[in-house]
């Protein structure tokens, strides 16, 4: 537990009721360059949701994305959806600053869219070993899904055909996923279907079935120097039963909040926490894990934002409700050397109801 500053923080002997007013959140901005992933667990069905943060300042043609994937994923799997969604997870789970007078407390004694299917155009440059096993175009995507014999020619084939990024760097890391007999769900702009004054990349959605609940970061990080933090939010949607979800694999950063705000001694409540969270990691070693936000999303105590409600949720990949759910918001921080295994999640099965907050009293 970080004990860097004199703080006034509630006890844990005490239990509050509030209905105060919510005054801001850590900002938008801080999040820039940041990476945005929604997940939704429901048994053994993940469907991750990706944010692009390619804009209209980059070359649209130059993306492309290579993730490792646990079976051959075709166009019924794969789809877009409304960047606007990530603005809603986020302003209802971000880190908050409130304010509370008197008539706020109680005090209780209580112990501790679905693909088109069209074919993408052209055909592909071969290289040893690689198999396209399925190709298609979703939205402004081409998607290509590969199995490799091995490394040095995934690299060859990917190069070829124009999915960039990856160098020889990456040679022993692929490796390492073709062994344990991963695919690879590859994509790229398809400039034929993207506007031309298109601003922004629609998020991509991909659903899958696997035994293992993980998420894999170690081949975003290969192109990172090596001292420079990479910031990971997860909007993690789990059946209320399942509850909360957190990473079993790297270290648990605790922050103490519920604590009266120091104007006259803190900077913006946004660069406050920001400096707290890269704390917690240089505590951890390289790698931390925090938990901003953890409640049944069909309510919230003081709201920063709308919960989002049954639309939103099934937008996500949920099946139910969103009275159903269970909303988790983890903040995962890391260094390229401290990167050394894929985040590994798992749902505790507890419903607690548990946010940032700092207060203006």
């Amino acid at each position: 537990m970080l004990r860097s500053l004199v703080l006034w923080c509630a006890s844990t002997s005490l239990a509050w009721g509030f209905c105060g007013t919510y005054v801001g959140g850590a900002g938008s901005s801080l999040y820039n360059g940041a990476s945005q992933i929604a997940v939704v667990r429901q048994g053994s069905q993940t469907t991750l949701t990706m944010a692009n943060d390619v804009f209209g300042s980059g070359d649209l043609s130059e993306f492309a994305m290579v993730v490792p994937v646990p079976e051959i994923l075709g166009a019924g799997d794969v789809t877009t959806v409304d960047a606007s969604i990530f603005d809603v997870l986020d302003g209802y789970s971000a880190p908050r600053l409130v304010s509370y007078t008197c008539d706020d407390f109680y005090w209780d004694d209580v112990a501790e869219d679905s693909a088109d299917g069209g074919g993408p155009p052209g055909a592909y440059s071969d290289a040893d070993g690689v198999t396209v096993e399925s190709a298609f175009v979703v939205g402004s995507y081409e998607i290509v899904v590969l199995s490799a014999a091995e490394s040095t020619g995934l690299l060859t084939w990917l190069e070829a055909n124009g999915y960039n990024g990856l160098d020889a760097s990456a040679e022993a890391l692929l490796g390492e996923y073709i062994s344990g007999g991963q695919y690879f769900f590859a994509a790229k702009v398809f400039l034929d279907a993207t506007p031309e004054d298109a601003s922004y990349l629609e998020p991509l959605q991909v659903s899958y079935t696997s035994d293992v609940f993980s998420l894999p970061i170690r081949l975003g990080t290969l192109n990172a120097p090596p001292e420079a933090p990479q910031d990971l939010y997860i909007y993690a949607l789990t059946d209320s039963s399942d509850g909360s979800v957190g990473i079993s694999n790297y270290t648990q950063g605790i922050i103490e909040d519920e604590c009266m705000w120091r104007e006259d001694a803190w900077p913006s409540f946004g660069e406050f926490w920001t400096s707290q969270v890269s704390n917690a990691r240089e505590e951890a070693g390289g790698a931390v894990w925090i938990q901003e936000y953890t409640w049944n999303t069909g309510w919230c105590d003081p709201c920063s934002g709308d919960p989002p409600n049954s639309e939103q949720v099934a937008l996500l990949g949920f099946d139910g409700e969103s009275w159903d759910t269970h909303f988790t918001r983890l903040h995962v921080q890391y260094t390229k050397d401290a990167a050394d295994q894929e985040l590994m999640l798992y749902t505790s099965g507890m419903s607690e109801s548990e946010q940032i907050r700092y207060i203006i009293y």
